[in-house]
């Protein structure tokens, strides 16, 4: 626990008093050079994380709007005028040539602090040159380049699927994330599986009956999780979610989860069931008999009520 009061850092100065953030994080009582008084994170003081209260930026923002920047350079970037768009905020923004050829249009206030030196043509390193015409990405195949690019400058190449459908994406998805088609692939499988999928008012009985234990669970048990050293139970049931409480042992935790699960899922597939057989019989009653729950959670815990009632199909 190093005591850094009265040490400077930036426009910052470290006055005597200290708090423990509620993450376990230590914050120091602070006066920036321009009289704001506030608490600021060590690590961001140590590290370099913050300089100022936010005064520095707001007067390199000042100084881009209030100067001329024709002419100037910043890094890549050579300034030809003043453009005419601008930011949403009302910022002034400037055309620039980048050593690369590229135009481009940047808000004063990055050039001035920095912060944009290139079109975005460093960050596409070999994205532009790289000729993947004629290639497969599982359906799809790149057919040609075209004049787009993403955010983080990629190019954007059109592309045919095997549906017949054409679509423009980018070479970072073909390359390097898991696409599989121009989005018919998924519409293909949302359809099988709800063709073998069993839907009830938002609750899918396969899945509750499921004992499969999620590949990213820590813990061994399903709804069980270790938060800091605690155990949180929690269910989800008609796409809502239910925490049954946080214990110091995975065993009460455990438990908590298991009582939710006899409440919410068996006792609803078992009812299921029988509503099952009963409306394959009766197709007219169960068309005007549709099955309805109601979750409740109280003071003793969860509980459910369904309808129509079992007695009235179960005899």
């Amino acid at each position: 626990m190093k005591n850094i009061s009265g040490e400077r850092f930036g426009r910052w100065t470290v006055l005597d008093n200290s708090i423990t953030a509620a993450n376990g994080e230590r914050k120091w009582f602070c006066r920036c050079d321009c009289g704001t008084e506030r608490y600021v994170l060590e690590r961001s003081l140590l590290y370099g994380g913050s300089k100022s209260c936010g005064c520095i930026r707001k007067e390199n923002a000042a100084k881009a709007v209030a100067h001329e920047l024709s002419g100037k350079v910043f890094g890549d970037l050579t300034v030809i005028e003043k453009s005419s768009t601008h930011e949403k905020n009302g910022g002034i923004r400037w055309k620039c040539r980048c050593i690369c050829g590229e135009e481009c249009d940047i808000s004063a206030t990055l050039l001035v602090m920095g912060r944009k030196t290139n079109c975005g043509c460093k960050n596409e390193k070999h994205y532009a040159a790289s000729d993947i015409a004629g290639k497969r990405f599982r359906k799809l195949v790149a057919l040609f380049p075209t004049d787009k690019r993403t955010g983080k400058g990629s190019v954007v190449w059109h592309c045919k699927c095997d549906c017949g459908n054409e679509v423009d994406i980018s070479y970072n998805e073909l390359m390097y994330s898991n696409i599989q088609s121009c989005g018919c692939a998924k519409r293909e499988h949302d359809r099988k599986l709800a063709s073998f999928l069993t839907h009830i008012e938002g609750t899918s009985i396969e899945a509750i009956r499921s004992k499969k234990i999620p590949t990213d669970n820590t813990t061994g048990y399903r709804g069980v999780y270790n938060i800091h050293g605690k155990y949180l139970a929690k269910i989800v049931f008609q796409k809502k979610q239910y925490h049954l409480g946080k214990y110091d042992s995975i065993e009460d935790a455990v438990k908590a989860r298991k009582e939710a699960e006899a409440v919410l899922f068996d006792s609803f597939a078992d009812y299921y069931d029988a509503y099952k057989a009963y409306a394959e019989n009766c197709p007219e009653w169960a068309a005007v008999n549709p099955i309805r729950l109601v979750v409740s959670k109280g003071s003793d815990g969860l509980s459910v009520s369904i309808s129509p009632e079992l007695s009235t199909f179960s005899e």
